[in-house]
């Protein structure tokens, strides 16, 4: 099952370098999300007008927002509340070198622990991405051996954890049991293997079923919790990067996409490259809590 493009509206031209991690804030009305090349955090109401942008001296990869309404940022190497002026206050960072690689893809648990992975750079250069999750008391180091880590999320009913890895030699989509007192994952398992493109940034509806984008297919995919595909979306642009819902409904879609297009793809062919878009998702997101700490 397929729906037609037509129905995108673009909410903000951009170009973003790399827009990434949308993020809908119901206590301000606006959408969040980044551009990781570009080192800023925006915001937009889902009505469109003029963004706010927030400059950074860091590349920041996932948002977050705190029980207080704070933007909380992976940021760089770390973790950082992020002020509206850009002002970054580092709230933790994992223990190793500074050097060889980036935070990327995040997202929140039932709990408020901050779910987030890294990914060696320059890209490509091997297997040096972990998996952190953010305790009130700090970071804890739970999984290796990832090479672009993406595709995070977590059912609604917060025992099931999602993570993706979207490397052109991977690609593929796991599920974990998700422990949750403890934040304890077990029982890796393969969700989804995509049927075309590689699998970034995804979101969660209320019905418990999976949506990634599905970068270089020019596509959102919605899957079942048995790991079945059930619709996808095309999309006006190839290289979408991530997805959120939003809206006091939670029924529009958001999405973020990059102006880095694929070899032999020129912008004259793909306008809206980099754009920040939305659409009736035809079915409620489910809310993305917040964080707790550290």
């Amino acid at each position: 099952m397929t729906a037609s493009a037509h129905s995108v509206r673009v909410l903000h031209t951009g170009p973003d370098i790399v827009g990434e991690a949308p993020l809908w804030d119901p206590g301000s009305d606006r959408v969040w999300w980044c551009d990781i090349e570009g080192h800023a955090i925006r915001s937009i109401d889902l009505s469109g007008g003029t963004a706010q942008s927030i400059a950074l001296d860091r590349k920041p990869s996932a948002l977050a927002l705190t029980a207080g309404g704070e933007v909380l940022a992976a940021l760089g190497n770390g973790w950082s509340r992020v002020g509206a002026d850009g002002t970054c206050t580092e709230v933790a960072a994992p223990d190793g070198p500074a050097n060889g690689w980036r935070m990327n893809d995040g997202a929140p648990d039932m709990q408020g622990r901050f779910w987030t992975g890294t990914m060696a750079m320059p890209r490509g250069s091997g297997q040096g991405g972990a998996l952190y999750r953010l305790d009130p008391t700090g970071p804890v180091r739970v999984l290796d051996g990832l090479r672009t880590q993406n595709g995070l999320a977590v059912s609604p009913d917060g025992r099931t954890l999602y993570l993706s890895d979207s490397d052109p030699e991977v690609c593929v989509i796991w599920a974990f049991e998700l422990h949750r007192a403890t934040g304890a994952l077990s029982n890796r398992r393969v969700f989804h293997r995509p049927a075309t493109g590689r699998p970034d940034g995804a979101a969660m509806d209320a019905e418990g079923c999976y949506w990634f984008a599905a970068i270089d297919a020019g596509r959102i995919v919605r899957v079942s919790p048995e790991g079945r595909e059930l619709m996808h979306v095309d999309l006006p642009v190839s290289r979408p990067t991530n997805l959120c819902f939003a809206g006091p409904d939670m029924r529009t879609l958001c999405v973020t996409s990059m102006s880095v297009l694929p070899e032999g793809r020129t912008a004259a062919e793909e306008p809206r490259a980099g754009a920040l878009l939305a659409l009736d998702a035809g079915v409620a997101g489910l809310p993305v809590p917040r964080v707790r700490g550290p």
